[in-house]
């Protein structure tokens, strides 16, 4: 071969060599980059499924409602919170974080809600704690700034309920009892509010005995039982009770009355039992009074329950009800009295209920007519104007007097019925003699 020839194998040789060496070079070029973009997808597939970890996610969140507290941006730190619940609802340092913000903007009823929602959520102790913490917080705000009331009471009941043991809230509650139902307490109509008002706090107040009684059911004490007999027996000089609450009242005392001895308790519970009975005895005199056909009263007058009652405050010997010489019987409103360590009962008179109730009048004066007692009694319809004026009393009177009889005056007993009615410029006034009898006889004066 010649010589041309073999430089031209040669040279096609070293060719072919060469783009074979280049064609692993590219290859080589090909296979590492290939690697690299996989290590990067790797590493990126990584990173991005680390940030959607639901710790990572609510840490994410919490830490922005962390930055949001420092600048003062409460709202946004609770929307960052409320979103970390959403990632996982049995975050507890988000309840927490949320309760904090709410604080911070003295929205105690939020924050409680949150704690409490958080508790049932994970049933975790700090966060029930918490809770109560916050409770008892308010409750020491609202006697410290002499603003206790049944909602404060409510708040150391509701601490109860969780925790019984916490020795805290047996503080708080002598705190409220002293403010509310203590002797020294200035909320003299605590529980229906007086004269004028419809408001009446009752309900809310029966409804915490019973919630305490149900604690005590589960977990009793010597401890427990002392603060519910004491609550449940006020010393106010007078506290306003509505009649319709008066059996609920009654029953309350005697379970109290039933799971532990107390002198005090059990004679408070005899005195509401004999308000019990004064309404019921005079429950059938409102019957005929409201009728408008009085008849029927002479009968309830002569009677020997309504003569026992007259007798007894004639005599000074009722026990319990307090009343001087007219004594009011009120189907909605009474007041429980409370000196030198006894309880009476009383009922409002027609001013003390704002002119809504009527009223009857139990007559307890001694009036004599040769040497026989007179038998009294009176009747004032509520107002239908809601104003005093004009005001009308009934008057029924059973006496031995002077009785016209063909001309002649003749003593015997009868009826005498006078109707007055007040007005600002006066009194109207219809007297009729032997009310009912054969000699009857009217006059207006």
């Amino acid at each position: 071969m010649e010589e041309k020839e073999l430089r031209r194998v040669r040279e096609r040789n070293e060719a072919r060599a060469k783009r074979k060496k280049k064609r692993k070079r590219i290859v080589m070029i090909e296979k590492i980059v290939f690697s690299v973009f996989c290590v990067a997808v790797i590493v990126v597939a990584g990173v991005l499924i680390y940030r959607l970890l639901p710790g990572v996610q609510v840490a994410r969140q919490l830490k922005e409602a962390n930055a949001y507290i420092e600048t003062e941006a409460y709202d946004d730190a609770i929307a960052s919170c409320q979103e970390a619940l959403k990632i996982d609802s049995s975050s507890v340092q988000a309840y927490r974080s949320m309760a904090g913000a709410y604080l911070t903007k003295e929205d105690t009823m939020a924050a409680e809600q949150i704690l409490y929602q958080g508790w049932e959520t994970t049933q975790d102790e700090s966060l029930l704690q918490y809770y109560c913490t916050v409770l008892l917080n308010e409750a020491v705000d609202d006697i410290n700034s002499q603003n206790c009331t049944l909602d404060t009471l409510g708040k150391c009941v509701s601490v109860l309920e969780k925790d019984a043991a916490n020795q805290d809230v047996y503080t708080l509650l002598d705190a409220c009892y002293d403010r509310l139902l203590g002797e020294d307490s200035e909320q003299e109509e605590l529980l229906c509010n007086g004269t004028e008002s419809d408001s009446c706090g009752y309900e809310e107040y029966q409804d915490m005995m019973l919630r305490l009684l149900l604690v005590y059911d589960s977990q009793p004490s010597d401890q427990l039982l002392a603060e519910i007999q004491k609550l449940a027996a006020p010393k106010l000089d007078a506290l306003g009770l509505e009649v319709k609450h008066l059996d609920d009242y009654a029953g309350l005392l005697s379970r109290i009355v039933e799971i532990g001895d107390n002198a005090e308790l059990q004679q408070l519970s005899t005195c509401v039992q004999k308000a019990q009975e004064a309404q019921q005895l005079f429950a059938g005199a409102f019957e005929i009074f409201r009728s408008g056909s009085f008849e029927p009263i002479k009968e309830f007058m002569n009677s020997e329950e309504y003569l026992a009652i007259r007798d007894a405050f004639m005599n000074g010997t009722m026990e319990y009800w307090k009343g001087a010489t007219y004594i009011p019987v009120n189907c909605d409103k009474m007041k429980i009295l409370y000196a030198d360590g006894s309880y009476q009962f009383a009922f409002a008179d027609f001013k003390e209920c704002g002119n809504k109730s009527d009223v009857i009048n139990i007559w307890t004066a001694k009036q004599e007519d040769a040497g026989v007692q007179r038998i009294c009694i009176s009747y004032e319809p509520s107002s239908e104007s809601g104003e005093y004026f004009p005001h009308t009393v009934y008057e029924f009177i059973y006496l031995y007097s002077n009785v016209k009889i063909n001309g002649e005056y003749v003593p015997q007993m009868n009826y005498r019925f006078e109707t007055r009615v007040e007005n600002p410029e006066g009194t109207v006034t219809e007297l009729i003699g032997d009310w009912g009898g054969e000699h009857e006889w009217t006059t207006e004066f």
